[in-house]
C-alpha cells in the first residue's frame, strides 16, 4: 500500500516537504485560500491537528469542509476550522486567538479577493503573537514583480530581522517563498 506522499504528483510532493519540514510543536497550521482542500489534505498528511482556513468561494469551503470530514470524526484533527470569507476578515479574527508558533501557507489571491499578501502580511505583523512562525508563500512569480518582491522581504524582516527566505521552484521557477528563522 502507497503512503500518502507516494501518491502526489511531483509539485504536490514539494509542498507536503515543505509542511513537514517546518511543523512546530504546535502542530498550527493556519492556510489562506483553501480552494478544493488540497493544502489542508497535506497538513493533515503532515502531522498537523489544528488547521485553520478560509476562501471566499463558498462552493469551495463547502467542498474542503466536506474533504476533511472523514479526518475530523476520526480523531486525526483536532480543530478544523475553515471559513467563507475574506483571507483579511479571516486573519483579523484569528490571529489574536493563536497563542503558540504555526505554519503559515498564504495563497489567496485572485478571484475577486485581489492578492492580499500584503494585507496578510500586515496583519501578522500587527496581530500574531509568535514572530519566529514559518511563513510559506505561494504563486510568488504569478503576482509579485521584482520590486514587489523586495518590499515583501522587507515586511518579512519587520517582523522579526532574523527570516531567513528560502525559493521553492515547482511547476513554475520561484513560484513558492519560505521565510523561516534557523
Amino acid at each position: 500500500m502507497k503512503n500518502y506522499r507516494e501518491t502526489l504528483d511531483d509539485n504536490s510532493k514539494k509542498v507536503y516537504d515543505l509542511f513537514k519540514k517546518y511543523k512546530p510543536e504546535s502542530n498550527t497550521f493556519i492556510e489562506t485560500g483553501c480552494h478544493l482542500g488540497g493544502g489542508i489534505t497535506k497538513a493533515i498528511n503532515a502531522g498537523y491537528n489544528k488547521i485553520y482556513s478560509c476562501d471566499i468561494n463558498v462552493d469551495r469551503v463547502d467542498h474542503s469542509i466536506n474533504l476533511i470530514s472523514e479526518m475530523a470524526s476520526s480523531g486525526k484533527i483536532v480543530e478544523p476550522w475553515i471559513y467563507n470569507c475574506s483571507s483579511t476578515q479571516f486573519l483579523l479574527q484569528l490571529l489574536p486567538t493563536i497563542d503558540t508558533d504555526a505554519t503559515f501557507w498564504l495563497d489567496a489571491h485572485d478571484e475577486g479577493g485581489g492578492v492580499p499578501l500584503f494585507e496578510e502580511l500586515g496583519l501578522i505583523k500587527g496581530l500574531f503573537k509568535n514572530n519566529t512562525s514559518t511563513i510559506i508563500m505561494d504563486d510568488i512569480s504569478l503576482y509579485i514583480s521584482d520590486k514587489g518582491l523586495k518590499e515583501l522581504q522587507t515586511i518579512i524582516k519587520e517582523i522579526n530581522p532574523d527570516y531567513n527566505f528560502e525559493f521553492i521552484d515547482t511547476s513554475r521557477p520561484e513560484s513558492i517563498l519560505v521565510a523561516y528563522i534557523g
